[in-house]
Parts: structure tokens; C-alpha cells; sequence
């Protein structure tokens, strides 16, 4: 049976160390080592591992310039760094060459066993990230056969699509607002027989019953007072394609007697005609609100609502998979600033874990508008969390701008104190014992504050 373990590659001159991280880590990865930087370049490219322990310091070679030179042959393999003098410089030198993470030994094996985990996670991310590109195709939409995401209600999701998108059957979709459901529709068009036939859409809210009607079934010429010239309507347009009707929730009770007729028929007239005309197509709506709690008070048609929900699918808000907003922002952050004329933008780890942790009211459509903001707001090519402008960051503002100290800047604690550590690091010319007794923490502690 093969080996489906992660490749594992440790680089180090200790062998006591290499001997002991092999013992721990052989169950879960098929480990090599290497204890030289010449040895090393010719495992990485044997082994082409998942995962690099790389020690910063080797006989023949800097680990960090092996750092650079395995980060350019294979750029999204991770790599942690582990040294025996773990000055800031250090740190943030091996930060900013691509290594995702950074051990101080001697490392106890509960930190060792966080950081890959946290490293794993990052690989699983990437891994799907990958599969996104791969089956988007080159010169596509990003994510084109699937929902971005790795969270287990998303990938039940696009296993759902799957299943469905080559049936005629209408789909009934639910969500909160912002959710992505029109995105969703498109997905199930462009996955059925029907991808190259017309999909057309339309959202029910805020138009009147006469505009309505006129829009999904069209009218003829003279049939209203400003009816000029016969219009074709959505079905018809829609011939052979999709119709994805969005807040049909709102949509008047008499239009939707109508509706129901022309989906179980496929047969309808124009407003003010007399000829049945005909069009094949296929059905999406979408919802926020509680239709069966609509029909018991007789606000949507009982009957409409079953034919609907003969597939219904449900799109999970954000907060509900928070470990899914990485992948959205690699999706979504691209094509953004290439729409706003920046060339490179990337998201510092501090803000990511920013949006990682915020509920998300407005989901995925929330998530935009702040990724936009925040491109039109940084300093160079990086997001920080000071660009992030979220609802409760605006509360916090607010607040503090009524009384006397509106002057005052407002920042995240992680920030303030990852700064007050700065400093007292360089107050002791990186000397790691030193800035701990100045901070009158323990040095442990302070290893810790560093890695967050």
C-alpha cells in the first residue's frame, strides 16, 4: 500500500536534535534528513517534501539563503525555521524570505506539535487553493466549477452541485444576504447541459407587480400606457438556458400564480397577448427570508413553494466557516486590485487573522467592501490591520470620538503590544534574555508573544 504520509525534510547539524524530531514525527510524516546546505538541495529536490524544518545555521551554508533557494524552487512548500539564537532581526529576516514560521530551541514538543498544526492547516489551504486555479483553467474565473472553500459545509456543497447541476429540476436556494447566492446560481448554470444557452437573472425586490410581470414574461406593444414596442421577456430570452429569480420571496402573490404555471408548463403569453409561447428553461430561486413561515401566513403560494423546493440548497453564512475567509481573500483580493490599477497586494498575517475572527454580518459581500477599502487605503503592497475598517472597529471609533480623547489612536492590543515587545528587543540590542527581564516576563513568554 503506498505512503500517503506528508514528506517531511529536516535540516540540521545536530544530530541528537534530527534523531529526536525524527522519533516524534515518523508516525504522521515520512521523514528525511540532511545535515549539510549541499545535502539539503539535493534532498529537497529528491524528496520534493510537503514540509521543511530548516535550522538557520550549517556548516557550508546560511539557512536562510537555503531558505530563498528552496523558496525558488518551489514557492508554496512551508518552511519553519528553527535556531538556537532567536534574535528579532533573525526572526523577521526569515519572516520576510518566506518561512511561515520560527522555533527557538531548545523547543518543547507542545510548541513543535501548534506549529504543525498551524502549518498543516496552511498546507491544506494551499493544496485547495491549487485545485482551485487547476480546475478554474487558464484565462477563467477563479473557483469557476466550485465554491472556494474547505470547510465541510462548503465541500458538501459542491458535492451537492454535482449531483444536481445536470438535472432539470428547479433549485430553491436559502441564505442570509451576502451569502453569494447569485454566484451559486451561476455556478449550477455553467455545470448543467444547458452552459452554453442563456442565463439570465433578476432580483424581485423593490419592483413593482406591473414592472415585474412585465420583465419575466414580456408585453406586447400597446399593452400598458408606455408599452411603445412588443419586449421580449426573461423566459423567452432564456430559451434552452437558466432563470435565476433572486428574493423571490417578495414577489406578489398574483405573479406568482402566473410563475407557477409557466415552470410546470413551460407555456406562457406576453402581457396583453393571446398566443401561448413557449421556452425551455430551467428555474434557480433564491431566499432569505423563511418561506415556509411565509406560507402559513399566506404571504407565498403553497402550491409555488413546493415546486420550488423540489432541490433545495443551503449556503451557510461566514461565521459559520470562518476558515474558509483565507481562501476568499486569495479568490477575491487579485482581480480587485487589479480592477483599482494595483499591481501586487498581499495580506500581512496579523490582518488575516483580523479577518479570520470577525463574525462577518454581511458575509461574503461584506468581506469585499473591506478587502476594497483596504487596497485603496495601505501603504505599499501590504494589507495591514490598521486598513481593515470592520463594523466593530467603526463602534470602537465612534465611541472614543464623542469624549475628550478623540485624538487618541485607536488600535488592536495585539498591535500595541507587538510593538511595546519591539522595542524592548531592540532596547537590548537583541539580546532575548535581556529584553525578557526588561519586559519582566519570562523569556519563554516572550518566545511566545513573538510567534503570535
Amino acid at each position: 500500500m503506498p505512503d500517503i504520509r506528508q514528506r517531511l525534510l529536516i535540516v540540521d547539524d545536530d544530530e541528537v536534535i534530527v534523531a529526536g524530531l525524527t522519533a516524534l514525527l515518523e508516525a504522521d510524516f515520512d521523514v528525511r534528513s540532511a545535515s549539510t546546505g549541499r545535502a539539503a538541495l539535493v534532498a529537497f529536490a529528491e524528496h520534493s517534501p510537503d514540509l521543511v524544518l530548516l535550522d538557520m545555521q550549517l556548516p557550508d551554508a546560511s539557512g536562510l539563503e537555503l531558505l530563498r533557494q528552496f523558496k525558488s524552487y518551489e514557492e508554496s512548500v512551508p518552511v519553519i525555521m528553527i535556531s538556537g539564537v532567536g534574535t528579532f532581526e533573525r526572526v523577521v529576516e526569515a519572516m520576510k524570505s518566506g518561512a511561515e514560521s520560527f522555533l527557538q530551541k531548545p523547543f518543547d514538543y507542545d510548541s513543535l506539535q501548534l506549529t504543525l498544526e498551524s502549518v498543516n492547516r496552511l498546507i491544506a489551504t494551499r493544496r485547495e487553493l491549487a485545485a482551485l486555479r487547476r480546475t478554474g483553467g487558464a484565462g477563467s474565473e477563479p473557483a469557476a466549477d466550485r465554491i472556494p472553500g474547505i470547510s465541510p459545509a462548503i465541500q458538501e456543497l459542491n458535492a451537492t452541485v454535482a449531483q444536481i447541476a445536470r438535472a432539470a429540476s428547479p433549485v430553491l436556494i436559502d441564505g442570509e444576504s451576502g451569502t453569494g447566492k447569485g454566484v451559486l446560481a451561476k455556478l449550477i448554470h455553467r455545470r448543467s447541459p444547458r452552459a452554453a444557452a442563456p442565463f439570465v437573472d433578476l432580483n424581485c425586490a423593490g419592483l413593482s407587480r406591473e414592472l415585474l410581470e412585465s420583465e419575466l414574461f414580456g408585453h406586447e406593444r400597446g399593452a400598458f400606457t408606455s408599452a411603445t414596442n412588443s419586449k421580449p421577456g426573461l423566459f423567452e430570452i432564456a430559451n434552452g438556458g437558466t432563470v435565476f429569480l433572486d428574493e423571490i420571496g417578495e414577489m406578489d402573490l398574483a405573479i406568482q400564480a402566473r410563475l407557477l404555471k409557466a415552470v410546470e408548463d413551460k407555456r406562457f403569453r406576453r402581457v396583453g397577448g393571446v398566443r401561448d409561447i413557449s421556452a425551455n428553461f430551467r428555474l434557480i430561486a433564491a431566499t432569505n427570508r423563511d418561506l415556509p413561515e411565509d406560507v402559513a401566513a399566506g404571504r407565498f403560494r403553497r402550491d409555488l413553494y413546493y415546486r420550488l423546493n423540489v432541490v433545495r440548497v443551503h449556503l451557510p453564512p461566514l461565521r459559520e466557516r470562518l476558515e474558509d475567509v483565507p481562501i476568499l481573500v486569495d479568490v477575491i483580493l487579485p482581480p480587485l486590485a487589479k480592477e483599482l490599477g494595483i499591481p501586487r497586494a498581499i495580506v500581512t498575517t496579523r490582518a488575516m487573522e483580523k479577518l479570520t475572527k470577525y463574525p462577518w454580518p454581511g458575509n461574503v459581500r461584506e468581506l469585499r467592501n473591506v478587502l476594497e477599502r483596504a487596497l485603496l487605503t495601505m501603504r505599499g503592497e501590504e494589507i495591514r490591520t490598521e486598513d481593515l475598517l470592520l463594523a466593530n472597529d467603526e463602534g470602537v471609533a465612534r465611541s472614543s470620538s464623542e469624549g475628550p480623547a478623540a485624538e487618541w489612536e485607536i488600535r488592536p492590543l495585539d498591535d500595541v503590544v507587538a510593538d511595546y515587545v519591539t522595542a524592548a528587543v531592540k532596547a537590548a540590542d537583541g539580546n532575548m534574555r535581556k529584553a525578557a527581564r526588561l519586559l519582566q516576563i519570562s523569556p519563554s513568554t516572550l518566545y511566545a508573544r513573538m510567534k503570535r
